[in-house]
C-alpha cells in the first residue's frame, strides 16, 4: 500500500520487474538507450494519453506548453534527459528524481499513476501476488532492496504452513497379540544387556567395514594419481576448449597446463556472440584482444594470453558491442 512516494516507487519498480521477468516490457525498456527510450515514449504518445500523462511528459521533458501535442514535446526533448532513467534500471546510479518514475509508470501502464498526496495505492492489479525478486536481477543488475524488498526465504522443515500439519508415519508392523504376550514376560534386566551385546558386535564390523575401505580407496587413490600425471593429468587450450592431454606430451606453440576436469568440461569459447543476451549478464565473461571482441562461458584467465583475466559483461557491453554489431549486419 502507498502512502508516501517512496512506497509509490517501490510498486512501480516491482510492476516494471514483473514485466521484465515476463517478457512483456515495451521495446524501449528492453533495450536500454537513451534513444530506444526516447523512441518507445514517442511511439507510446499514437495511442490514448490521458491528461495527467500529458502533465508527466511536460514535467519531464520540461516543456510546460499546452498548446502542443506530446508527441511534438517529446520529439523535441534532449535524448540526455533519458539517461538518468537508463541508468537507475541499470543500476548505475542511485536515489531517481520523482519525474523519472513517472514517465516510466506512464511507459508500463501502471494503473496507480501518477502519484499523488493522500492517496491509496494497493498495486494490487499491477502486481500479482508470488513475485519474489532475487537480490540482484539477472539482467539489470539492480539490488531488490533498494526498491525496499526482501527475498522470502524458503520455509523449513520446522516451519511448515499451518494448513498442512505433519502426519505421523504408520508404523509398518503392528504387534500381535502372540508378540504382546511373549514379551511380558521378559525383564528390563535381561532385555538390557542383549541390546547392549548387538550394539558392540554391531560397532565391531562397522569400525572394520570401515578401515578396510580406507584402505582400498588409499591405495587406489594412490595408483589413480600416479597415473593421471603420468599419462593424462594435464590439458590444453583447442580452439575453443580445452582437450585432456599426458603432462609429458609435448605440443608445439602450446601451452600445456594442470588438468582441472571442471573447467575442462565447462570453459568454452563462444563463436556465436549473437545468441548472447542480458540474461548472460553473471554467467559469460569477455575480453578485447587485437581490438577484437572474444566471449567465453568461465571466468578467470585467458586461455590463450597468459596473464589477462576474463571481465565480466555487463549490460553495456551487451549494447555496444553486441546489439550494434547484429544491427550492422542487418
Amino acid at each position: 500500500m502507498a502512502t508516501v512516494f517512496i512506497d509509490y516507487q517501490r510498486l512501480v519498480m516491482q510492476a516494471y520487474e514483473q514485466q521484465r521477468e515476463n517478457n512483456t516490457l515495451p521495446h524501449g525498456l528492453m533495450y536500454l538507450t537513451p534513444a530506444k527510450l526516447k523512441e518507445e515514449c514517442v511511439k507510446k504518445c499514437t495511442t490514448d494519453v490521458s491528461r495527467k500523462d500529458e502533465k508527466v511528459i511536460r514535467d519531464f521533458c520540461g516543456d510546460l506548453s499546452e498548446s502542443k501535442s506530446c508527441q511534438a514535446i517529446l520529439q523535441r526533448c534532449d535524448t540526455d534527459k533519458f539517461r538518468p532513467l537508463v541508468n537507475y534500471l541499470r543500476g548505475k546510479s542511485g536515489r531517481p528524481d520523482e519525474k523519472n518514475i513517472e514517465l516510466l509508470a506512464w511507459l508500463i501502464d501502471f494503473r496507480g499513476r501518477p502519484w499523488e498526496m493522500g492517496k491509496t495505492i494497493t498495486g494490487e492489479e499491477d502486481i500479482k501476488e508470488g513475485l519474489v525478486l532475487d537480490d540482484t536481477g539477472p539482467a539489470t543488475g539492480i539490488p531488490a532492496a533498494r526498491f525496499g524488498l526482501l527475498a522470502t526465504p524458503p520455509p523449513t522443515s520446522s516451519d511448515g504452513p499451518a494448513g498442512n500439519p505433519a502426519i505421523p508415519e504408520i508404523p509398518m508392523h503392528l504387534p500381535s497379540m502372540d508378540d504382546t504376550k511373549g514379551k511380558e514376560n521378559e525383564s528390563v534386566e535381561t532385555a538390557e544387556p542383549s541390546k547392549e551385546k548387538q550394539t558392540g558386535r554391531k560397532s565391531t564390523k562397522t569400525l572394520a567395514a570401515a578401515v578396510m575401505i580406507s584402505l582400498v580407496l588409499g591405495t587406489g587413490g594412490m595408483w589413480w594419481w600416479k597415473d593421471k600425471l603420468g599419462s593424462g593429468g594435464c590439458m590444453y587450450w583447442h580452439e575453443d576448449h580445452y582437450e585432456p592431454v599426458a603432462c609429458d606430451q609435448k605440443i608445439p606453440y602450446t601451452t600445456v597446463i594442470a588438468l582441472d576436469a571442471e573447467k575442462q568440461q565447462h570453459f568454452r569459447k563462444i563463436t556465436r556472440p549473437d545468441t548472447i543476451t542480458y540474461q548472460a549478464v553473471g554467467k559469460v565473461w569477455y575480453a578485447k584482444i587485437k581490438g577484437k571482441m572474444e566471449y567465453y562461458t568461465w571466468a578467470g584467465e585467458h586461455p590463450e594470453v597468459s596473464g589477462y583475466q576474463l571481465k565480466p559483461i555487463t549490460p553495456y557491453i551487451i549494447d555496444n558491442h553486441i546489439h550494434s554489431t547484429v544491427s550492422t549486419n542487418q
